[in-house]
């Protein structure tokens, strides 16, 4: 699995539900495809590269050449070549690409212009290439693809809160551990981590 914070947080319930199959954790909060280039996946033809990045741009390899870093239109045209190189990179191992689709960011959270674009490049590569395409994303928003804080839990979920339901989101408005924002691991259960992971397991054991 390569990708950035959201795929660090699901990590460790996607290792869970994928059973005995070896995980090889390939991620670090606040990365882009092009951090991963040219990098050693550990990936042979017996593995799924699972690829999942959100939008970050704050890395050297993401400037813009004047001081600042890429966004908008610019930063999704960058997501689009540097994930067809991982693809690229995968597939010369002989490994099989999955792309998970991202979830929306709160409203007061800049950026959902360019989730909405990569997840648009994910698609269109997909479609394109034969490769294959899991939308993660919505299995924590609203029915309508919507922003959800709380959703009504899943049947036979690890936990569920009083109300019947629980937070899919981190206070950020981006990530999921519920609450605050707090370095290192999610100290509580992330629902939304979970269903996260969840759709992404499916999707791997499907192919």
């Amino acid at each position: 699995m390569v990708g950035d914070s959201l795929a660090e947080e699901a990590a460790p319930y996607l290792q869970r539900l994928l059973g005995g199959k070896a995980f090889v954790p390939q991620f670090f909060a606040g990365t882009a495809p092009c951090d991963w280039l040219g990098k050693d996946l550990q990936a042979t033809e017996t593995s799924i590269v699972v690829i999942s990045f959100t939008g970050n741009s704050r890395t050297p390899c993401m400037s813009d050449g004047a001081g600042g870093y890429l966004h908008g239109q610019a930063l999704v045209d960058k997501y689009r070549a540097d994930i067809g190189a991982l693809i690229a990179e995968a597939r010369s191992a002989g490994a099989h690409a999955l792309l998970v689709g991202q979830p929306t960011r709160a409203s007061v959270v800049a950026g959902n212009d360019e989730v909405q674009g990569i997840n648009h490049v994910y698609t269109d590569l997909a479609d394109a290439s034969g490769i294959s395409f899991v939308d993660a994303g919505a299995a924590v928003e609203t029915a309508d693809g919507s922003y959800a804080e709380r959703l009504a839990c899943l049947p036979g979920e690890a936990e569920c809160a009083a109300s019947g339901s629980n937070d899919m989101r981190n206070d950020d408005g981006l990530h999921f551990c519920p609450g605050p924002p707090t370095p290192g691991p999610c100290p509580v259960y992330s629902s939304g981590a979970f269903r996260f992971a969840s759709a992404i397991a499916v999707a791997v054991n499907a192919l």
